[in-house]
């Protein structure tokens, strides 16, 4: 225990001894052996896996995601290919089967002009009331 000299010196006087005769202090010196280690350390136990270990699995999962990504990639260029030489190969049955339909529609188109214009001189059934000579896709007749 710690006293300043002016404390130890009154109860001195109390006790009936004289101030003068004892040190002016006493100082309390650590037990023998020295204090117990002062712990100031977190001593949080480690959770989880380490850092190696989340690394290398996040890693291997990216790895595996894309693997399978440009595997997808590929298959689906292949079925793209497959597909434009189908539509390349039934192109022309395509073609003609519209200009089947066309030649139909274009036949029927012709009596029904051939029928409304049969009162004015001089129409020729057929021809173009454009003035082109490039060839125009013709439009789906309305009322089919």
């Amino acid at each position: 225990m710690l006293m300043l000299g002016r404390a130890r010196g009154q109860l001195c006087k109390l006790a009936g001894r004289r101030a003068s005769s004892s040190p002016a202090y006493i100082q309390d010196g650590p037990p023998p052996g020295g204090y117990p280690e002062v712990k100031y350390k977190k001593n949080i136990p480690p959770k989880g896996p380490s850092n190696l270990v989340l690394i290398g699995s996040v890693s291997a999962v990216v790895a595996y995601g894309w693997y399978f990504t440009i595997q997808n990639i590929y298959a689906r260029n292949r079925l793209k290919v497959e597909q434009t030489d189908i539509r390349m190969t039934i192109l022309p049955y395509l073609q003609a089967e519209e200009d089947q339909r066309y030649l139909e529609v274009k036949a029927l188109s012709d009596a029904k002009e051939r029928e409304l214009m049969a009162d004015v001189p001089g129409w020729e059934v057929g021809k173009s009331t454009f003035d082109t000579v490039d060839w125009v896709r013709p439009k789906s007749l309305p009322w089919q």
